[in-house]
Parts: C-alpha cells; sequence; structure tokens
C-alpha cells in the first residue's frame, strides 16, 4: 500500500491473521476493559458498514484504512485489492497534480450533508479517483464527496461503486467518466461548471463533459443535477445502457471541436427518464455511427428548453444509408420549446426544434411550442418512425422572408413509405402547419389551426391522411401540389384564406398539378371532405384522375364553391365527383368546370347562386348522373365543347330568364326533368346536339345559330311470346320506322325479351321547328314463323309484344352438373344434374345419360337416380360401382312426349387424384412462411389432416434443401404418422424443408416452408447453498453449470422476490454466482439466463428454488457514557447506542443511514421493527427510546439499562453504571430568546414554565434589569409565563433561581427594546356618529397613549386644515352636515401619528312662538307705534331671517323682523326678533303673520289679529274700569315670566360666547386667573 505523505490521520490500522482469530488465541499483554470495548466498537463498525464478499476475496490478511482531518497525498495513493480504505466525514484529502487514488479494493466515502469529504489538488489538477475492475463487487460506496481543481472527478473502469451525494466542480475534462462495462448505483450527482479552464487551449474535444457513459457500461442513475459545461452534460457511447432518471442540465454551451449537447446518445440504447434540459447548444442529440450496433435511447418524460441550435436531434452520421431502422429513438411525454428564442444563450441561431435525418423514431406524447424555428423537421425517414399524439404551437422562423420550410410546425422532406403521424395538432406556425414535400406517410385524427400559411401543405407527396380539421389558416387548408397516389379521408377545412384574393392562394382544399407532370401515377382522392366558410371553397388546378367523393362545400366566401380549371394540363383524364352538396348564396355560379372531362354523381347545388358551368376538355366522354342543378336569373347549367355528355336522372331547376344552354356539345339526357315553376327548356347556343331520352316534357329550346338539333328519343321493349305466353329463348326481332332513324334487328336474349333504344320520337331544328310523332313497327321472327304487331306512336317508352304460333318445339337443357372438363377421384361421387331443363309446349321430359365408356348411366345407377332420369348420382357412398375410371364423353339427351330431343356433350375424367397433404408445424410457421427454430431445438410436423381421397396407404416424409434428397419415398415400408419430428444438426441459418406424401400411384405431392435457425439462450442451472439459517448467513447462488448452447457467453441475473435484483451480469466478465445475504422470510430465488446476443434483449431461460430465512438476533452495547461516569442531576447526558443493532433492518431506514449501527447495508426494507429502550433501576419509568438519547437523571447510582428487541423475540442487554449527585435547579427559558430586539410597545413574553429542580425541590425565579431599579419579576413560580412592558433601552437580563436548599443558579442573556412612536385615540365618539342639532362636539384624545410616555403635541383641525385646538380635550359647535375632524398627536422623538373621525351633524326646521304685538288695538286713521316680537327656535342656528306681513284696509304691507339689536330690537342674537315702527291704518281690523326663513324652509306663521278702533270706540281708560282690569293683571304676569326666561337665555347664550371666544386662543385662560388669584 503507498503511504500517505504529511499530515495523515490514522485511526486505526488492523491486519489481523484470520486463522489467529479463529483459533481465539490470546494476547500477550493485558487490555482494559474499556480499550477492548473500543476495539469492539470499531470492529462491528466496520462489519456492519462493510458488505460480505466471496470467501476467496477474505482468505488473506485484510487491512482497514481510517482517513480523518487533513490527508496529503503528494504522489497519489492505491486502495490495494483486499484492502478498505474508509475517510470518515469532514475529511479534506489534498492529491498532487496529475494524481489519483486509485481503487482496486474498497472505499468507502462517509461524509455528510453538514460535513462533507472535500478532495482537492495541492497545486495543479489531480485527476481524481479511479475505480479498476478489481474493485467490483467489493461495496465501495462515496457519500457526501465533493471534487475540486480536477482533470477527471471519478473514473470507473468496469466496476460498480455507489456514489451517493457526489459533486464535482469545474472538472477540466471529464466529471465521472465510464468504461468497460461499468455499471455504478449514482444518486444526486452534481456538476458545476467544466472545461472552461482548458477551452480553447485543449488539442482534443473530449473536455467539458459531465457524464460520460461508454464501452458497454449500464449504470444506473437517480438524480443528477449538471450545469455550465462546455461539450456534453450526460455523454453516451459504445454500445452502453443502463438506467438515468431525474436529469437537471443547463448551459451545455461553447465546444468547437465537437457537438456540443445537454445529452449526447452514440450506438446506445439507455432509459432515461425526468429529464430537464435548458439553454444548452443542442438539447439532445442522437446519432447512430457503428453499423452492427443498436442506438435506441429512450427519453420519458423529457423537457428540453431554450436551446441555442436544435432542441433534440436525430441522425446517421453516415447520411447515404438510408435503411429503415426499426428503432432509432424513442420519446415518451416530451416538452420542447424555446429553440433559438430569447431564452437561449445567443438567440437566433436555431435550425429546428426537432429534428430528424434517419429513420426509427417514436415519439408518444410531445408538446413543441414557442420555437423561433420549424417545430419537427425530418429528412430521408422511413416507416418506422411513428408519431402519436404530437403538438406543436407557436413554431417556425417570424421574417417573411425566411425559406417556407423554416417557417413551418411540422416540415418533412424525402419520407420513405410510409411514417405515420397521429393525433397530431399544430396551431400558431409562423408558415405552414404542416409542409411534407417528397415521399410519403399515413396518419389520422389531426388539427391544424390559425398557421401563417396553408394548414396543410403536400408537395411531390403521396399521403395517406383520415380526419383532419384544418380552420383559421392565412393560406389554404390543405395543399396538394404535383402529387399522386394521394388519400385523404374525412377532411373538415375551416375559415381558411379569409382575404385571399385569388383561388390559388386561399382555399379550403386546393389541388395544383395532382397526377401531372412529376407526380403522374395513381388517382389523388378526397373521401368525406367539407369546406365551410372559407375564402374559396374546392380548387383544383391542372389536375387530372382527382377524385372527390362525399364531399361538402357550405357557404365559401367566394364564388364558385367548386372551381375546377385543367387549362394548362397537358395530360388527358377525368375528374370524378361523386356525391357533392354544395351550399352557396351568391350571384356567381356554384360551381366552374374549365377543360374538364369527368363523371359528376349526386351533384346537389343549393342556395341562390348562379348554378353550374362545364367547360369540357372533350377528349373524354363526361357523365352527370342522379344529380339536381339549380341557377338563378344570370345562370343556371351551361354546357361548353362536350363531344359527348351522358346524363341520368337530373333535375334542372333553372329560372325562366336564364334556362339550361348547350354550346359546341353533343348531350345526351336521360330520366331527366324540370321541377315544376322552373324553365323546361335549353338554350341551343350553336353547333350542338341535345338527346332528350325518357325524360320529362319540355318546350321548344331558345338558339343563337341554325347549327343545333334535338332529338327527343325513348325506349322500345319486345316481348316475344308463344301461343302458351311463354317467351321465346332467341327470338329474332326487327324494328322499322315511318320519320327518323334506320331499319333495327337483333336477336332476344334466352329470356325472350330485352329492350331497345333509343329511337327518336320528334325532333325539332331551327329552320323546320318540331317534326311529327315518329311510329315504330315491330315483327319478330322463329322457327321459320314470322309475325308483326300493330304499329306504336313513339312519343314515350313503349312495351311491344309479338305473338308466334308455333309448333310443338324441342325442349331447351339447363345442365348444372358435372361441369366440362371436370376431374373426379377414382370411384368417386359425381352427380348428373339437369332438372332445370324445360319445354316452351309444357309437355313432359325425359332424360338419358350416356357415357362413352361405360354406356347407358341410368340403368347402371338406378338406385341412385330421379324418376325421369334429370338427377343421377354416380358411384354413391354403399352402391355399386356405376362410372369407371378414365375421361368420359357424357351424353344427355332430353327428349319431350311429342318425340322432339336435344343433346348436350361434355367431357369428365374419374382418376386416381393424388394425396391431400395437409401440414402444421410446432413452433408455427409465421405468416410469410418461415419457420423459426432455434439451432439445437426440434420441429414437429403435423401431418393429422393428410389423406388420399381413393383411401390409398400413404408414405409421409420430410426432406431439407442441403440433404440430397430425391423427392421420392423411402425404402422400407409406407407409413405417414400423425407428426415427424426433426432435428437440424450442422444445418445452415437458412435452408428449406420439404414434406412429401405419397399414394404409390401419383406423383409425390409436396409442401416446402423456410426454416430459419436462431441463436438459442441458455439453460439457467443453480445451486444454492449458505453458511446458517440466519437472514445474516451468507448465501451462495452458484450458476457456473449454466452454459450457452452454441458457445456464446452468457447473461445472468439472479433476483428475489422479496429482495429484488441480487446480481447480474455477463461472462467472462463476470463469474455466475451470487454470495450475499437474504432478508429473513420466505424467498422464491430465481436465476434468469440469457446471452449477449442483441437480439435476444428481454428473452430469458429461469430456474428457480425455495429458501427460508431466520431472523438474526440483535445486538444491544452502550457507546457513551462510559460506565461507572460521575455528574450532576443537572448534567444533560447523551446515551450513545452506537455498535448496537438488527441485521434485520435496513441502513437506510435508520439515523445517518445508520452509520455506526448494526445493519444491513444492502437492503432498502427493513423485516424487522427494532425497538430501543434505555432504563434505570431508581426510576419508575423507562428513560426512554431511540439510538442515541440525551436526558438527565435525579441524584443517586443509577444502574443503566439499554435493551434492544427485534419484535420477532429475540432482545439483547446492555448496562453501565452512572453516579448522579444534587444539582441547583435548571433555567429552560422559552422566551425571550437570547440578544432579541423588542418593542416598547409590545409585553415582553417571560416563559420558564419548563425549567425544572433535577432534585424535586422547590424553587423560585427572579429576573433583574440593569436598567430597572425593581425586579421586572420576583420570586415567581413556573406555573405561569408572565408578561410586562419595558422600557426602551438595552437590557442586561439576570435569571436567578434558588430552590428550597438555598442551591442557586444565574443565567444572564440581553434584550434590546426599542422606542415606538406614539398612538393617536379618540375617545367618547364612533365613525360616522350622528349629533343632534345645535348640540356641542366633545373632542377628547385622552385615550391616545405612548409606551415611552412622552406626547408633548395635541392637535385638532379640520379636513380643510382649519385649526381647531391644541388641547387634550376640546369642545367645538359644527354647522349641519358632514365634517371630518383629525386628531395629531406627537412625542419627544417627532413622532407622530394620526387618526381621523367623521361626523354627521343634523339639521333642524325654524320654529316661531311667544308671538306678541303691542298695542293690542290701534286707533282707526291715527299714527300708532306699533312693536311686535316673535321667539325663534332654530338648535342648528341656521335661520337667519323672520319676515311678516300687515294686512288692514286692503292693503298689504311687508314686516322685516331684527334680532341685531338695532332698531328697537334689545340684544343681538337672543333668539327674539322684534318689529319696531308706526302704523296708520284704515279697516275694522289688521291681520299680522310672522313667519322663519331657513334657506329653503319656511316655518309654520303665526298670525294676530286686532282690532282697528274709531274714535268714538270707549277709551282705554273706560275699558281698565271695566272688564279689562283682569286682562291687564294676566298679561304683566306672562310679561314679567317671560322676561325671566329670556334673561336666563340670554346669560346662557353670553357664557357660550365667552367659552368660544376663549377657544380662539392658545392659552388657557383659566391659568391667568389662577395667575390672578393668587
Amino acid at each position: 500500500m503507498t503511504s500517505a505523505v504529511g499530515r495523515f490521520a490514522l485511526a486505526h490500522v488492523y491486519a489481523r491473521d484470520n486463522r489467529q482469530r479463529e483459533s481465539g488465541e490470546a494476547m500477550h499483554a493485558p487490555v482494559s476493559a474499556a480499550h477492548r470495548l473500543a476495539v469492539a466498537l470499531v470492529l462491528l463498525l466496520l462489519v456492519s458498514a462493510a458488505p460480505l464478499v466471496p470467501a476467496a476475496a477474505g482468505a488473506g490478511a485484510r487491512t482497514t484504512t481510517i482517513w480523518s482531518d487533513t490527508v496529503v497525498l503528494q504522489d497519489g495513493y492505491t486502495v490495494e485489492s483486499g484492502d478498505v480504505l474508509v475517510v470518515q466525514s469532514g475529511t479534506t484529502i489534498q492529491l498532487g497534480d496529475d494524481e489519483t487514488i486509485t481503487v482496486d479494493g474498497r472505499l468507502t466515502i462517509q461524509g455528510t450533508t453538514t460535513s462533507p469529504v472535500l478532495l482537492e489538488s495541492i497545486m495543479g489538477n489531480h485527476d481524481g479517483i479511479v475505480f479498476n475492475s478489481t474493485s467490483d463487487g467489493l461495496g465501495s460506496k462515496l457519500e457526501n464527496l465533493t471534487i475540486t481543481d480536477a482533470e477527471y472527478g471519478v473514473t470507473v473502469y468496469g466496476s460498480d461503486p455507489i456514489l451517493n451525494d457526489l459533486t464535482v466542480i469545474n472538472a477540466d475534462n471529464v466529471a465521472v467518466d465510464l468504461f468497460s462495462s461499468a455499471s455504478p448505483r449514482i444518486n444526486d450527482l452534481v456538476i458545476d461548471g467544466g472545461g472552461q479552464d482548458v477551452h480553447a487551449f485543449s488539442t482534443t474535444w473530449r473536455y467539458g463533459i459531465g457524464l460520460s457513459v461508454g464501452a458497454f457500461s449500464a449504470p444506473i442513475v437517480n438524480g443528477v443535477t449538471m450545469d455550465g459545461l462546455i461539450t456534453r452534460g450526460l455523454n453516451y457511447w459504445g454500445n452502453s445502457g443502463g438506467l438515468i432518471s431525474n436529469l437537471q442540465i443547463s448551459n451545455i454551451s461553447g465546444a468547437t471541436l465537437a457537438v456540443a449537447a445537454g445529452i449526447w446518445v452514440e450506438d446506445s440504447r439507455p432509459l432515461i427518464s425526468d429529464s430537464d434540459i435548458t439553454r444548452c447548444d443542442n438539447g439532445i442529440f442522437v446519432r447512430h455511427i457503428t453499423q452492427g450496433w443498436t442506438t435506441r435511447p429512450t427519453f420519458v418524460r423529457a423537457t428540453v428548453e431554450d436551446s441555442q441550435y436544435r432542441g433534440i436531434m436525430v441522425e446517421q452520421y453516415n447520411h447515404s444509408l438510408y435503411s429503415n431502422v426499426p428503432y432509432n429513438a424513442v420519446f415518451d411525454d416530451l416538452e420542447l420549446r424555446g429553440t433559438g428564442g430569447p431564452g437561449a444563450k445567443t438567440p437566433g441561431l436555431g435550425y429546428a426544434a426537432f429534428e430528424v435525418n434517419t429513420s426509427g423514431v417514436h415519439i408518444d406524447g410531445a408538446l413543441i411550442e414557442d420555437n423561433p424555428v420549424v417545430g419537427f423537421k425530418a429528412y430521408m425517414i422511413g416507416p418506422s418512425t411513428i408519431l402519436n399524439d404530437v403538438t406543436l404551437l407557436r413554431n417556425g422562423r417570424t421574417s417573411a422572408t425566411a425559406p417556407l420550410n423554416d417557417r413551418a410546425g411540422m416540415f418533412m422532406r424525402s419520407a420513405n413509405w410510409a411514417p405515420t403521424i397521429n393525433d397530431l395538432e399544430v396551431r400558431n406556425s409562423s408558415g405552414p402547419g404542416v409542409l411534407l414535400w417528397k415521399g410519403g406517410a399515413q396518419g389520422s385524427n389531426w388539427v391544424i389551426a390559425d398557421n401563417g400559411a396553408t394548414g396543410v401543405d403536400l408537395r411531390e407527396f403521396h399521403p395517406d391522411f383520415s380526419v383532419i380539421l384544418s380552420m383559421d389558416n392565412d393560406g389554404h387548408g390543405v395543399s396538394v401540389r404535383d402529387s399522386s397516389n394521394v388519400e385523404l379521408s374525412y377532411v373538415t377545412t375551416y375559415r381558411n384564406g379569409i382575404g385571399a384574393a385569388l383561388p390559388e392562394l386561399g382555399a379550403g382544399i386546393y389541388f395544383d398539378e395532382s397526377n401531372d407532370v412529376m407526380s403522374g401515377g395513381k388517382n389523388a382522392s378526397c373521401l368525406e371532405c367539407t369546406s365551410i366558410e372559407d375564402q374559396h371553397g374546392i380548387v383544383v388546378r391542372d389536375s387530372i384522375d382527382l377524385q372527390l367523393i362525399a364531399t361538402e362545400i357550405r357557404d365559401s366566401v367566394n364564388a364558385p364553391a367548386l372551381d375546377i380549371d385543367n387549362t394548362g394540363t397537358t395530360h388527358d383524364g377525368t375528374i370524378i365527383i361523386d356525391d357533392m352538396k354544395i351550399d352557396l348564396n351568391s350571384t356567381g355560379r356554384a360551381v366552374e368546370l374549365v377543360e374538364v372531362d369527368g363523371l359528376i354523381r349526386g351533384l346537389d347545388l343549393n342556395g341562390d347562386n348562379g348554378g353550374m358551368l362545364w367547360d369540357a376538355n372533350g377528349e373524354e366522354p363526361s357523365y352527370l348522373e342522379n344529380s339536381v342543378i339549380w341557377g338563378n336569373e344570370n345562370s343556371c347549367f351551361d354546357m361548353v365543347d362536350h363531344t359527348e355528355l351522358l346524363v341520368y336522372n337530373v333535375g334542372l331547376g333553372c329560372d325562366p330568364s336564364a334556362p339550361a344552354s348547350i354550346s359546341s356539345s353533343f348531350a345526351n339526357f336521360t330520366g331527366s326533368w324540370f321541377p315544376s315553376g322552373y324553365a323546361d327548356r335549353f338554350e341551343m347556343l350553336g353547333d350542338s346536339h341535345l338527346r332528350w331520352i325518357s325524360s320529362a316534357p319540355l318546350d321548344t329550346p331558345t338558339y343563337a345559330s341554325q347549327d343545333n338539333i334535338l332529338d327527343v328519343m325513348w325506349f322500345v321493349e319486345v316481348h316475344a311470346i308463344n301461343q302458351h305466353l311463354r317467351h321465346i329463348p332467341y327470338a329474332d326481332i326487327n324494328l322499322t320506322f315511318d320519320l327518323h332513324g334506320a331499319d333495327y334487328n337483333d336477336t332476344l336474349p334466352y329470356s325472350g325479351q330485352d329492350s331497345f333504344g333509343p329511337f327518336i320520337g320528334e325532333r325539332w331544328t331551327p329552320m323546320q321547328g318540331w317534326s311529327d310523332v315518329n311510329t315504330v313497327h315491330t315483327g319478330c321472327d322463329y322457327d321459320g314463323v314470322h309475325n308483326d304487331s300493330a304499329a306504336v306512336s313513339l312519343d314515350a317508352d313503349v312495351s311491344v309484344t309479338c305473338l308466334l304460333e308455333l309448333s310443338n318445339q324441342p325442349p331447351f337443357i339447363l345442365w348444372d352438373s358435372p361441369e366440362d372438363e371436370g376431374v373426379y377421384a377414382s370411384g368417386g361421387e359425381v352427380v348428373f344434374d339437369a332438372n332445370e331443363s324445360w319445354d316452351l309446349d309444357y309437355d313432359e321430359l325425359t332424360y338419358s345419360w350416356t357415357s362413352s365408356i361405360d354406356g347407358e348411366l341410368l340403368s347402371a345407377c338406378t338406385a341412385t337416380g330421379s324418376g325421369n332420369g334429370s338427377y343421377l348420382l354416380a358411384n354413391a357412398v354403399g352402391q355399386a360401382t356405376c362410372l369407371s375410371d378414365g375421361t368420359h364423353q357424357i351424353t344427355l339427351e332430353v327428349c319431350d312426349t311429342e318425340g322432339h330431343c336435344v343433346w348436350e356433350n361434355r367431357e369428365i375424367e374419374l382418376v386416381n387424384l393424388p394425396p391431400v397433404l395437409s401440414v402444421g408445424t410446432t413452433p408455427a410457421i409465421s405468416a410469410w412462411g418461415t419457420l423459426y427454430l432455434g439451432i439445437t431445438a426440434n420441429a414437429t410436423i403435423h401431418l393429422g389432416g393428410t389423406y388420399d381421397p381413393e383411401g390409398d396407404e400413404l408414405n409421409c416424409w420430410v426432406e431439407t434443401s442441403y440433404d440430397s434428397g430425391s423427392g421420392q419415398p423411402p425404402a422400407g415400408d409406407p407409413e405417414c404418422p400423425d407428426t415427424i419430428i426433426r432435428t437440424f444438426p450442422g444445418a445452415p441459418n437458412q435452408f428449406s424443408v420439404t414434406v412429401y406424401a405419397s399414394d404409390g400411384v401419383n406423383v409425390p405431392v409436396s409442401w416446402t416452408f423456410n426454416v430459419e435457425l436462431y441463436n438459442e439462450i441458455p439453460l439457467a442451472v443453480m445451486e444454492v447453498s449458505r453458511t446458517g439459517e440466519a437472514s445474516s448467513a451468507t448465501v451462495h447462488l452458484d450458476g457456473t453449470n449454466t452454459f450457452d448452447p452454441e458457445g456464446d457467453e452468457v447473461k445472468f441475473e439472479f433476483w428475489s422476490d422479496r429482495d429484488g435484483l441480487l446480481a447480474s451480469g455477463v461472462t467472462p466478465d463476470s463469474a455466475v454466482e451470487w454470495i450475499g445475504t437474504l432478508s429473513k422470510g420466505d424467498h422464491i430465488i430465481t436465476m434468469y439466463a440469457s446471452d449477449n446476443r442483441p437480439n435476444h434483449a428481454g428473452m430469458w431461460n429461469s430456474a428457480s428454488v425455495e429458501l427460508s430465512v431466520a431472523n438474526s438476533p440483535p445486538v444491544a452495547l452502550i457507546a457513551s457514557p462510559t460506565d461507572g461516569i460521575l455528574t450532576d442531576s443537572g448534567e444533560l447526558l447523551v446515551f450513545d447506542a452506537t455498535g448496537s443493532g438488527d441485521w434485520d433492518t435496513a441502513c437506510s431506514d435508520l439515523p445517518s443511514n445508520g452509520s455506526g449501527l448494526v445493519c444491513n447495508p444492502l437492503t432498502d426494507t427493513s423485516t424487522d421493527l427494532v425497538s430501543v429502550l434505555w432504563e434505570s433501576d431508581i426510576l419508575s419509568e423507562p428513560m426512554g427510546s431511540g439510538w442515541v438519547l440525551e436526558t438527565r437523571l435525579p441524584e443517586g447510582v443509577h444502574q443503566v439499562t439499554l435493551t434492544v428487541e427485534d419484535g420477532s423475540g429475540a432482545s439483547d442487554v446492555a448496562e453501565i453504571m452512572v453516579r448522579v449527585d444534587e444539582s441547583a435547579p435548571v433555567l429552560i427559558l422559552d422566551s425571550p430568546m437570547p440578544d432579541i430586539e423588542v418593542y416598547s410597545n409590545l409585553p415582553v413574553l417571560f416563559d420558564f414554565r419548563r425549567s425544572f429542580d433535577p432534585d424535586g425541590d422547590d424553587f423560585t425565579v427572579s429576573v433583574y434589569s440593569d436598567l430597572l431599579a425593581e425586579p421586572i419579576l420576583e420570586d415567581k413560580t413556573t406555573e405561569y409565563w408572565y408578561n410586562d412592558y419595558l422600557p426602551a433601552g438595552v437590557h442586561t437580563l439576570r435569571f436567578e433561581l434558588i430552590d428550597s436548599n438555598g442551591m442557586q443558579r444565574t443565567h444572564s442573556q440581553t434584550l434590546t427594546v426599542l422606542e415606538t412612536g406614539p398612538v393617536a385615540v379618540i375617545t367618547g365618539l364612533s365613525e360616522g356618529q350622528y349629533i343632534p342639532p345645535g348640540e356641542p362636539v366633545v373632542l377628547n384624545a385622552s385615550g391616545s397613549y405612548d409606551y415611552d410616555d412622552d406626547i408633548v403635541l395635541y392637535q385638532w383641525s379640520l379636513r380643510g386644515g382649519t385649526l381647531l385646538s391644541d388641547k387634550m380635550v376640546h369642545s367645538a359647535s359644527f354647522p349641519p352636515g358632514p365634517v371630518q375632524i383629525d386628531l395629531l398627536v406627537k412625542d419627544s422623538r417627532g413622532a407622530a401619528s394620526s387618526v381621523s373621525i367623521n361626523l354627521t351633524i343634523g339639521s333642524s326646521s325654524p320654529q316661531l312662538y311667544e308671538f306678541s304685538v303691542s298695542p293690542s288695538s290701534i286707533d282707526l286713521e291715527e299714527p300708532t307705534s306699533v312693536f311686535l316680537t316673535v321667539r325663534l327656535l332654530d338648535p342648528d342656528g341656521t335661520t337667519d331671517m323672520v319676515q311678516g306681513e300687515l294686512r288692514a284696509g286692503g292693503v298689504s304691507q311687508a314686516l322685516e323682523f331684527r334680532d341685531d339689536g338695532m332698531e328697537g330690537d334689545l340684544f343681538a342674537g337672543d333668539g327674539i326678533w322684534t318689529y319696531r315702527s308706526v302704523w296708520t291704518l284704515t279697516g275694522s281690523s289688521a291681520r299680522i303673520e310672522v313667519w322663519a326663513l331657513d334657506g329653503d324652509m319656511v316655518s309654520p306663521g303665526l298670525t294676530e289679529i286686532i282690532p282697528i278702533e274709531s274714535p268714538e270706540d270707549t277709551g282705554l281708560f273706560d275699558w281698565l274700569l271695566g272688564s279689562g282690569l283682569p286682562f291687564l293683571i294676566v298679561a304683566l304676569t306672562i310679561i314679567i315670566m317671560v322676561g325671566i326666561a329670556y334673561a336666563g337665555t340670554r346669560r346662557r347664550q353670553i357664557s357660550k360666547d365667552l367659552e368660544m371666544i376663549e377657544s380662539w386662543s392658545g392659552f388657557d385662560p383659566r391659568e391667568l386667573d389662577e395667575e390672578f388669584d393668587d
């Protein structure tokens, strides 16, 4: 072993002879119990952490080395084969320049998340850790290792270490490099940067790579994060495989000597799942290079974003090889976006989001979106390319000058027949949605929408597509250019090409030069195709052999809906339109056909439109059938240049002003009609001949020139019958006509009836008009008898019967069997049947059958014939043979009762037939005629259905193409068994097998099939041995006796149905065995065997055995504290069970993956539920549970027991003694936390309820602050928590705990209390409160507070800024309406707080009372001084006017009252309004009314009426002496009382006014009063 240089913390080095350990020899020097315990602990740790290895590896001495602290390796280090190196957490390893740690034995690195192991360089760059193949299977494991300053991080040659939480930072070349069938398990790998330091200096491309998997390696990787590499993130090459999951790859960019890619797969077949690739030059790049190897990566749930050049690329390196590879890459649930977009490293450099340049790409579920490049691009692909459920959104270059293919959502070129594209959705491409150019493809269920050009653009392409919806595209919905063999079905287009000026720019479905020029070939068809609201419906240019079947065009924006123009085509051909419905409302035509020959069947025109123009090419006949054509006042059905147009069952619904027209055409209309109310004539435009056959009546046509002919024509049906009314077969008929048409002669068919014609009934010409109706004369002849029928006018289809009186006629033979030249088996049954023969005269018939060999047959075969001989069965089963072998001339003679006979001859042959050979095989023969068979396997040939028609004895045998067989029966007795079993030793890989059957008479019959021998997989042979029955015992699964029949290398796997995969490998690199441990329980152990041939992937043979594994007992060991330790009851003790455990527990289920505990590191599943219990002999309750326990013990001497129980009945116990003295109380302070900051406006929580006295003594807690003279808390118990406000400042808190024995514990910590601002509070008022009118509002800020008790300012103001007061309490009155009052408070630091309140001040209506008029009467026409007063009550104080009116002697005078202390008013504002004046009145009385005005409101009026007395009236004195005295006394009393009330009201008003005046000042006059009093 190479020694380590520097500060080498070597914990222990063990080199112990196994034999000495087994013999139990004593040590020479005495060893303390503690030392023995430590040694045992370390040994147990090593045993529990290391997996079992084969016995051969442990036969000699083993050295275990432990590193910690800092290890300096100037010259590198080698873990020799058989040695173990353990690196503890927190260790730093320093390697020399270009040096490595080479692992031939086992390396264990025990880093943790909080304390990882660091591998760095002393200077320069080291070459990391290298695992050689000798370390394979030895259980190396790296946990939480960080590697820096490296050229290579970890390199693995043919080994299987476990790498967990490995971090490699900026490795120059490769972070993790796998070679030579390496199979590590890697979890949570982080690779940060790489290659930057050698970029532009490296002479090789292999730098800046994250994880490289090559040379037949197959890792299992879960969790990878890679960022900032130059060349590759994940790099696959060299026929490698494995499982990779949960990848995060970003920023792989910058390589100039190779293709930079997030994931690169070359000649390999990994399964990669849940990967995210972001901002790489290329996201995923798959390239097949080496012939004979397989490239087939499978990507599941991959997301590729913001690639610079290509999101995904799949290609063959040799572009001259375009063979159809079954698989090249498989993508399942893919997301791809942002290629070349703004998120890429350099935007605008993208080529394609997904590019394919090979066959064999399978996609199941993909979202390709937001790529400013073509979404999916494919060249030279084949039928093994399958795209399912692909969605392409917002793809394509945005520049209008970019090539069309770069603006497409999907682009394919040169696709060999035929890739499959199903469930495709393409939307919002900048150019065409789908552009397919050269080649062919098949697929269904497409949605193509909102693309910037044509939805589906096919060019020189052979599609087979169904169920397509193409809508809202800027160009055509579907365009077919220069293509043949086009099969489109169930296509719907909607609102495409809206705004396109020309049909060639925006149609629903567009065909251009289909089946023309380069594409000449098979037909182009569109089945169940529908165009809805497209700018133009279906448009065809220069295309032939086009079939539009079951199509529909609805509401195209422009007419015509169907637009076909073949003016430019150089080929002759037809267009077929079958079952087309058109709905169109337009002044133009619905259909325009220009230079078109074809067949139109089932055309249904609807809507208000101009019907149909059919301008023929004239090279082929055209057909129009079963259609209805409607027109408008402009046009209806115009026929031009038809050399022959055959029309059948067509209705013409033409406007009378625009009938159907014909020009330069020859047309036959049969069974056609005019709907009622529409034009029933034609317009003949010249050089035309129209034949109206068996159709509805029509009117005289209009014409433009003389060269027109219209013939009305009909059919003549002729029946020839005899006197018995039986139709006469083959009678001759002749028809002659009076006017038009030559004589017609013909022979009736066997049925004796037929229809002939059409013949002209009437003829119209421009010069002669209508001719007379033609007459037809019918004659018939048979057997020398002639007869003529009556003449018939030819003005409709007619039926004529011609009767012939015939003499008795011979019968007619109808001979069903045997067929002429029939061949039958020797002695086999032959049926003679002429039972359908008949006679014109109803005579009885007799039959005779004669053989040229056997003579008359009826008598020889009488037992099997009918009564009249019409039916005869020769050689019937169970009857004598009446028909010999040989070639027979059979004569059938049929005669009637009149002696008329007819004859017919046929030839049959009875001959010994060869055997009927029926062959089946096991294994079965494939559908293409090949039997696939293992090289050493048997083939079973089944002949159970083979037989000889004559029952001859058969001989059956088998010959092969590589034998020298003669095709003749083998020597010996003939035999034909039901099965023949054959092997083919020494046979070539491909040959043929011929099965023969011979009856000894005929040439042997045979059947040949091909055989292809394939390499067989080996038979699994497994032997099981073990060292014991417990789960910790070693189990040996030995499969070394397994061999491959052909000598191939054996691939094997060992599995447990409980523990999963145990081992796998391939010979000779791996021995076919497994040595390890099994979990307890019943196991089914299965060995699977195969070979390493690629075509045997997934094919296995197996062998199984059942094992029962017993429970392993647990182990109890107390690592700390030490036995006999002295402590006190307040000390928190750590009880550590390191070294304890149970083998049936998975290490992964234990803390820190079971580090230091006995557990099974080879499994992830525990089979024991282990309990751990700590107890003291002086405690009634257990101390606790867990592998590590922190607790305190009360005073006393404790015997502490650790019990480990596995739940299966087994347990183990360990004990120590702990001495504990009495302790002061223990403070557990949950609040406040040390050194925190709080605000003075928040209470400080003091929570020490969990404090305790370990000895159970009563105790109290006091809390002091250095800023306070008094304690914060004094002698408190732990029953409650407490809180209090503290003043601002930095407090040093001191906690004192004193128990009943005087033992004291003190704790101090700092608490900072920060000052806080005041809080403004308005007291006594609520938001929105209503204040009655006239009531003063008390503004009270006494509820405002500041926890620092330093408020220095109160300020009341209105919202507009009007200052009300700077007093804490202030009373104010406000006018009616809403009012907002603001309160501002400030403290001594200037911190302020404000609050507002909204009030509603009520309003009141004025009320008048106590209206007084003095004097009470006025002398007539005498000037009299009057004094009027009235009291006004208006709480809101808003009344500003009191008015009145005087009416006397028919005169009215307005009165204005005053309350301003002027002009007779005594006191201003006292509420008593006064009017004083001198009146001179006439009349008998004066009416005085007074009222108050408050804005728009008027109070109720008060009225007084006083008399106007003449001079002769009684004087005042007399009145007083009389009845006036009592009234005077009452009046004086009232006036006195009113005066008193007025004086009180006046005093109160003056007091309010004084308070208001005082409020205007910033000082308190009461203060002045107090000074004055002093």
